[in-house]
């Protein structure tokens, strides 16, 4: 039972962790995709490593409340430097506008580190045929 419990440990459950646990507690299962012969093992670890890292490059939780809270405070700090009689609207909607602002600034930097994300991916994709195909077959098994 203990060889079970070290075989079935993962610290963590990112996708380059996830696909490596699946390849070696799964790999001497019977119609478990085996490695092309013409793809070796760092070709695999490569192809992981560099998607891992498309997928990290958006950030933690963390840094993205940290922009989001930076971008959001940013126009209200941008409108109190101006005095109030030049700011288009009186009182309370001057921070709703900026707030708005705001959350358009926040809504553009998600869009553009999507883009980005797909984009790294695709180039990943793109460059490791072989190891991306031979991931699709070990994710669906």
């Amino acid at each position: 039972m203990k060889d079970l419990e070290e075989r079935y440990v993962t610290t963590l459950d990112d996708f380059q962790h996830r696909v490596e646990n699946k390849i070696r507690n799964h790999n001497d299962e019977p119609g478990f995709p085996q490695m092309p012969t013409e793809m070796d093992e760092q070709e695999l670890a490569d192809y992981l490593f560099y998607y891992q890292a498309a997928l990290d490059s958006e950030g933690t939780e963390r840094s993205r409340y940290t922009v989001a809270g930076i971008l959001l405070s940013l126009p209200i700090l941008v409108i109190s430097a101006f005095p109030e009689e030049k700011l288009p609207f009186e009182g309370f909607l001057n921070v709703l506008l900026a707030i708005g602002i705001g959350i358009v600034l926040f809504v553009v930097y998600r869009v553009l580190m999507k883009f980005l994300v797909r984009n790294r991916i695709r180039n990943v994709n793109r460059d490791y045929p072989q190891a991306k195909d031979y991931v699709d077959k070990v994710l669906a098994f």
